[in-house]
């Protein structure tokens, strides 16, 4: 063969045995090592019936949870005394005695691909940073949140305020010093800060891709997460491995394990039980009471192989279930009516008739016992049933309603349909107070309306975004509520007082106090808190939730037995 023929044929033959080698070897399973395993498929469900891929869209457990396998926050919460742990911000000072912080972040984190990126970098600059803080302190229409974060950065009410657009402005508080380093100054030296930046409400956006994709960025959600939005189809979302994402377990292997999740929406409780017997889901969140009893009862047929072999997992947590007052206008702007309102519900029989055990009754407390927190101030309230009423009734009567025909009719407002555990306990609370009180309550399946209507109440279930009593005493911080519903000048002064607080003793000391101005002032009515409770299948490993009740999809892998 003539030399200059092979010239040509030899470069050929390389290309194309590279490309059948890359073949094989490409298609070949990623072997881990130690004992997790590549690979798999996690099929998972929300009682949602609507999903927005977008971190500060919406407060509910649910939300987050999804929100967490694309968007990632600057720190973590942790239970350590902090609170928190690094996670994209790699290291955090504090200058100008804790009026101002310097964060540096990680380096070589990258968004997901997208075409977004096209003729731009990928990578996690303080740029990202600052637009998303600024984001977070501006009238957005997709953000739900409450104002704690615009209050806390100099410039964020008045950015907030003035209606500012986070894509042509800055927060005044925030300016980036490089690629890797920003610095935030504050309005004071809150203790607290750092707690709220690692709230999951907090997961960092790209700047770039909100340019991109404008108000079309909730169908493009692109993160710095484990996985990114692969397919939607209906009320199915399918999540696929983010290749380039940035974490390594202890042995080197580069996180997510597994190869895809893919999320069913709007699946009720019962609805996902039966799909998990089929073997259709391989997680449950959240498992009523009823349905364990039922996941206890089925374990025989698991080991005949009629159902999944499977766990039940119990993590003690500090969720509650309550019902907030408009207490801006009347009547509930009476605490006394409050009050009477709280005395006429039994919680216990609620969680015990009701709920067929499901929780424990809240009496008299906002934030549940824990071996982290106990307030000091706070006693249940022991008193006989009839006790209560007696008070309930004297207490309206001294408001002036001698006769209760003449008691505003009350919106309830319970955010769930009626074949949920929620609405059953709504009901009952309101068959309480029309029995005990005379009171007659107008039910809505619907969330309340933005514009706050007089004579109403809504159902609230709430775990805090990270550990610690402040997530729960922010709630009634007059300042922090975008719609105002409460506002008192002794629990607003012991809030900051707490938040302010130069020591830990001092801190624990402002809080308790303020825990029980809020309940002295009956600011909401505590029915009952409830720990979490999952069922999943024997092969899914590494499962565990955090104090929020949040999965690190990104460390969960599939063995099979």
């Amino acid at each position: 063969m003539k030399p200059s023929l092979l010239r040509y044929i030899l470069p050929g033959f390389v290309v194309v045995a590279a490309i059948i080698i890359f073949s094989y070897y490409g298609q070949m399973p990623r072997l881990a090592v130690g004992d997790a395993k590549y690979g798999g498929v996690l099929n998972i469900s929300v009682k949602s019936e609507q999903v927005t891929l977008f971190p500060l869209a919406d407060h509910t457990l649910d939300h987050h949870r999804i929100q967490q396998l694309v968007f990632e926050p600057l720190l973590q919460p942790s239970q350590t005394q902090s609170g928190w742990k690094y996670f994209l911000a790699n290291n955090i000072s504090s200058l100008n005695a804790g009026k101002k912080l310097r964060i540096q972040l990680r380096k070589n984190v990258h968004f997901s691909d997208d075409p977004c990126f096209r003729f731009h970098s990928s990578e996690l600059s303080a740029e990202d940073v600052a637009f998303s803080l600024s984001l977070a302190c501006s009238k957005n229409t997709s953000a739900k949140q409450d104002l704690i974060l615009p209050q806390i950065i100099e410039g964020g009410l008045a950015f907030y305020e003035q209606n500012a657009d986070p894509l042509l402005a800055t927060v005044r508080g925030i300016r980036i010093i490089d690629n890797y380093t920003l610095e935030i100054s504050l309005t004071g030296a809150y203790n607290h800060f750092l707690n709220v930046l690692s709230s999951p409400s907090l997961g960092i956006l790209s700047k770039q891709a909100v340019q991109y994709y404008g108000k079309e960025i909730d169908a493009n959600p692109v993160g710095t997460g484990p996985f990114l939005l692969y397919r939607v189809d209906k009320n199915k979302y399918t999540f696929k491995r983010n290749t380039n994402y940035w974490r390594h377990d202890r042995f080197g292997n580069r996180l997510p394990y597994l190869e895809e999740i893919r999320l069913k929406i709007g699946v009720p409780g019962e609805d996902a039980h039966a799909l998990f017997l089929k073997g259709q889901l391989d997680l449950l969140f959240d498992l009523p009471i009823e349905d364990l009893r039922g996941a206890f009862g089925t374990l025989y047929d698991a080991k005949r192989g009629k159902n999944p072999l499977h766990e039940i997992y119990i993590k003690p947590a500090a969720k509650v279930h309550y019902l907030q007052f408009n207490s801006t206008q009347a009547p509930f702007d009476n605490p006394n009516i409050r009050k009477a309102f709280a005395m006429a519900i039994d919680a216990t029989t609620i969680c015990n008739s009701v709920l067929m055990g499901e929780g424990r009754a809240l009496n008299n407390l906002l934030i549940p016992t824990t071996t982290q927190h106990k307030n000091p101030y706070l006693q249940p309230d022991n008193r006989g049933f009839s006790e209560k009423m007696n008070e309930a009734k004297a207490l309206l009567q001294q408001e002036g309603y001698q006769s209760m025909a003449s008691f505003p009719k009350i919106k309830f407002f319970i955010g769930s349909k009626k074949n949920t555990a929620a609405y059953k306990w709504s009901v009952a609370v309101a068959q309480m107070l029309e029995q005990h009180l005379g009171i007659t309550l107008e039910l809505f399946e619907q969330q309340p309306p933005l514009n706050m209507q007089p004579a109403s109440v809504w159902r609230i279930g709430w775990v805090g975004d990270y550990p610690g009593p402040e997530s729960y005493l922010r709630l009634f911080y007059s300042a922090a509520q975008k719609q105002l519903y409460f506002k008192n000048e002794l629990v607003d002064s012991l809030y900051l007082a707490s938040v302010f607080a130069g020591s830990i003793s001092e801190k624990v000391a402002a809080q308790h106090r303020c825990e029980k101005a809020i309940i002295d002032q009956q600011a909401l009515l505590p029915i009952y808190t409830e720990d979490f409770i999952a069922l999943y299948r024997i092969g899914l490993r590494n499962f565990k939730l955090n104090e929020s009740g949040l999965l690190d999809y990104a460390k969960v892998f599939i063995k099979e037995l």
